[in-house]
């Protein structure tokens, strides 16, 4: 499908994504770019890339796909940085779990000869870096495409082959709605466990090392707070009123919680977990 790809970011995502392509003969040269060259290094020696660069102006030349697998607020900025060498024809896309922003931004900058297809890959975990790369990350998993009426068909249909070729299902959604979507179904409940662990990190309990004390619940519960910060903080930012729309129901219903639970209104309380366990049991 592509001669040379660009890597941008060679991270779990970048890297699982370089990995099934490679694997599956969908193109024949890989070369990845970052700013840890011990990252570089780790992807070379495990076959994911074939070469690799750390400066903006050394971009190779034939580049026709340029995969940006960065933090979010870094896509665009680092994009115009490439700008200069990229050759007409290249189709550029990204793996960031905000869209609106990233469109628009993609789409001020690039020319009509270089082709931008929005793409979130709903997959991953807790580990990053080449190191934490694995096959089939995306086998089953949904893979969003955020088209607008500037998108060249051509480019949208091939980068839904290529996400389906490493076993993802493809679906085409507005950026807008996205990013409201996934406000709710994954940064809300990331931000819900950083709190969690931060609330538990505030608390004394007569010199008791509250920490070693988390079980299976608290761990299960919190275990998507060990993410990467830098990651989650960009996400934050570039889609903040979606992010806070979903923790004002939050917290509304923290605090209606915390009263049925100070005037001991127990029927109240049981509820609301019983509508709970309810919609937890429709997610299958």
């Amino acid at each position: 499908m592509f001669k040379k790809m660009v890597v941008a970011g060679v991270g779990l995502i970048g890297a699982s994504l370089a990995l099934d392509m490679r694997r599956r003969r969908l193109v024949k040269e890989i070369v990845g770019y970052g700013r840890s060259e011990r990252n570089l290094r780790i992807a070379k020696r495990r076959g994911i890339i074939d070469a690799y660069f750390l400066r903006e102006t050394d971009l190779p030349s034939g580049v026709d796909f340029l995969m940006m697998g960065t933090p979010v607020q870094a896509i665009v900025p680092l994009t115009e940085a490439f700008l200069p060498r990229l050759e007409s024809g290249c189709i550029v896309s990204d793996v960031g779990s905000v869209k609106a922003e990233i469109v628009k931004g993609m789409e001020r900058i690039l020319p009509s000869d270089i082709h931008f297809v929005g793409a979130h890959p709903i997959a991953g975990g807790e580990q990053w870096g080449a190191a934490a790369a694995y096959e089939n990350l995306f086998l089953g998993r949904r893979c969003i495409l955020t088209p607008t009426r500037r998108t060249q068909q051509p480019a949208l249909r091939k980068m839904a082959r290529l996400w389906r070729q490493v076993g993802a299902k493809v679906e085409i959604m507005n950026a807008q709605q996205h990013d409201r979507l996934l406000g709710v179904v994954s940064h809300l409940p990331h931000l819900a466990a950083y709190a969690l662990v931060n609330a538990l990190d505030q608390t004394r309990v007569d010199g008791v090392d509250v920490k070693s004390y988390c079980a299976t619940g608290f761990k299960d519960l919190t275990r998507i707070a060990s993410s990467r910060p830098e990651l989650w903080r960009d996400i934050c930012l570039l889609n903040r009123r979606a992010i806070s729309s979903s923790l004002e129901k939050y917290i509304r219903n923290l605090e209606r919680m915390k009263r049925w639970i100070d005037s001991d209104n127990g029927r109240a309380l049981e509820t609301a977990f019983a509508r709970a366990n309810e919609i937890r049991e429709q997610m299958g």
